[in-house]
């Protein structure tokens, strides 16, 4: 059977990070060797690029894999007050445009899902398909009633206190206790290479003031593959919210794991891997 789950000394090794100077901020991103068409994975709020661990080793054996680190998130520049679901496309379109160089696949989780449908719908010249991983796309309307709003509010208030990342474990420990060690530690660098605002953003809402979901998906033209979690294993994700996605979107489809929460490629990256490959590869067939 393949090992989907890297070695970390091995994920750094076969994808070193580089630096690109976008417009704003620099942004931080690892690039894999070029043994296919471009791939660009894009993180949830919180994470970084490592956050694709599971899933990178697989994905570079036939893609050039991209995995960036959004701005306010692991050693991307910084945007005091810039961390609004709209504001977050802005970085990827350039980095298609000036690193990648040709239209792109784009994986997106969460936060990095509402990413990838802004790009499709501000330059679709520059994605050839999409996969969404769970996307909060319409969690402006019940972000209070979610299972992220207490747990975005302990870790701003973590965060905030600055207690590295001894003293980050230890209280994220107190968070999820079901994790292992190392998931804990891993969790706690990330979180540390945060920007605190992001989270700020989110429980007061400002990330979402100028995001129109339905306006954005109307006019997002590439292929486009709605990946939705169950939302009682903590999906973001609505069953309305997904049929009215759907339905705007102009080349969409839909597909629901029932047995998995938030983090897909996480609980399952075999078969993450293999459906992503498959949708892809039928657009590349087309």
């Amino acid at each position: 059977m393949v090992r989907y789950i890297c070695n970390r000394k091995y994920l750094m090794n076969r994808f070193p990070e580089k630096k690109f100077a976008a417009d704003m901020i620099e942004v931080n991103y690892a690039e894999g060797p070029d043994n296919g068409p471009p791939m660009v994975l894009i993180h949830g709020l919180g994470g970084r690029w490592t956050s694709w661990e599971p899933v990178m080793g697989r994905f570079g054996e036939r893609w050039h894999v991209y995995a960036i680190d959004l701005r306010g998130h692991g050693d991307s520049g910084r945007v005091p007050g810039g961390y609004e679901f709209s504001d977050y496309p802005g970085e990827v379109i350039e980095f298609l445009r000036n690193v990648v160089g040709k239209p792109a696949y784009l994986v997106g989780h969460s936060l990095g899902g509402v990413a990838a449908a802004g790009t499709c719908a501000s330059a679709p010249e520059l994605v050839t398909a999409a996969v969404l991983e769970d996307p909060p796309l319409y969690i402006r309307e019940w972000f209070d009633e979610s299972e992220a709003a207490p747990v975005f509010k302990n870790l701003l208030e973590i965060r905030e206190r600055n207690l590295g990342i001894e003293g980050t474990a230890i209280e994220l420990r107190e968070i999820n206790k079901n994790l292992s060690d190392g998931a804990i530690v891993r969790w706690a660098q990330t979180v540390v290479k945060a920007d605190p605002g992001i989270w700020a953003a989110a429980v007061g809402g400002r990330m979402y003031e100028s995001w129109d979901p339905d306006a954005v998906l109307s006019i997002a033209t590439p292929p486009v593959l709605l990946m939705q979690a169950n939302p009682d294993k903590g999906g973001v994700l609505r069953d309305v919210e997904a049929t009215r996605a759907v339905d705007l979107l102009s080349h969409g489809r839909h597909v629901k794991w029932e047995d998995v929460g938030h983090g897909m490629h996480n609980e399952q990256p075999e078969r993450f891997v293999q459906l992503v490959d498959a949708f892809f590869g039928q657009v590349l067939k087309r």
